[in-house]
């Protein structure tokens, strides 16, 4: 099958079928305008999948119209890549691709100045009120009363508690506490320390804990070991809201702004989320919202503790 057949026919796997009719003969003319340029120096397969998910992001996310100095425009393109849950090199070879894709398809005078390198301490951007609800939808929607269960107590253990892909899929029924405080997750391992959960999100894990024995894994109740990889094999095997499924990453840094944006004292805070500095909260400041004059006079004024 050559070049053409291969854009022709690709389907994205994670992606609406409606969504994908939108921007298919878009994203394939932009497609095998690069590949001709470009004599088969970059394969079709990753070509596609790359301009696929710029075109749904930009026709369903920003609502922009479907035109190549609008589409392939590198603030376009940079703006896509900030949001993507990717990892660094993940981000950094696919915006590649797309600058490629660009350059083929732009005319000299549409090219724009280069991009800012991706930096690996870039934060992995904080999951919004609207994604949180339909994360929630996600979990609802799952095929068995089972996965729903364990579901609603993944993104509780993300968004409720912070807790990391190794610290989740460490966790036994045992290490939680649930009193009239609410519930307090032990987490063993390296970075063991106690968690309190948000109150928002306590109800999957209490509801979770009841249908384990105490030396059960708390998720995954079956597994024979800790299995690193259970916890992204499970989510990426489970029934998308959409396209969004949960990030571990995301979950965890929305966690911490939470509590940024509460007041939580930096000192409690630093110790449950198990940090040794406050680099990633210093990344994240970036994302708390400007207060007001009034709001800093008010917090600062009444400190807990008087200065003498």
């Amino acid at each position: 099958m050559g070049q053409m057949d291969d854009v022709l026919a690709y389907v994205p796997a994670r992606m609406d079928p409606r969504e994908w009719e939108v921007v298919a003969g878009f994203a394939r003319d932009a497609t095998l305008t690069a590949l001709e340029r470009y004599e088969g120096r970059y394969d079709a397969q990753d070509m596609i999948g790359a301009v696929a998910g710029l075109t749904r992001w930009a026709a369903h996310v920003a609502c922009l119209p479907m035109e190549v100095e609008v589409v392939f425009h590198r603030d376009t393109i940079a703006e896509y890549i900030a949001r993507a849950d990717l990892s660094v090199s993940s981000r950094a070879t696919i915006r590649s691709r797309l600058l490629r894709v660009a350059e083929a398809v732009l005319p000299p005078e549409e090219r724009v100045a280069r991009l800012q390198p991706l930096r690996a301490d870039d934060p992995v951007r904080p999951y919004g009120e609207f994604e949180q609800r339909r994360l929630r939808s996600w979990a609802e929607g799952q095929t068995t009363p089972t996965r729903r269960m364990e579901c609603r107590a993944i993104l509780s253990l993300g968004f409720g508690a912070g807790l990391a892909s190794s610290d989740i899929i460490a966790l036994h029924a045992r290490d939680l506490l649930i009193d009239d405080l609410g519930v307090l997750i032990r987490v063993p391992g390296g970075r063991a320390r106690d968690v309190p959960v948000l109150a928002a999100w306590e109800q999957a894990i209490v509801d979770l804990r009841a249908a384990r024995d105490s030396g059960d894994w708390l998720l995954g109740a079956r597994r024979t070991n800790g299995g690193k990889n259970w916890l992204n094999n499970t989510i990426a095997a489970s029934s998308p809201e959409g396209t969004l499924r949960p990030v571990p990453a995301r979950m965890r840094n929305t966690w911490l702004l939470h509590h940024m944006i509460a007041g939580t004292p930096l000192g409690p805070l630093a110790a449950a989320a198990g940090l040794e500095t406050f680099r990633t909260i210093e990344k994240l400041l970036r994302f708390v919202p400007e207060p007001t004059v009034d709001e800093v006079r008010r917090s600062m004024r009444r400190a807990l503790r008087a200065v003498f």
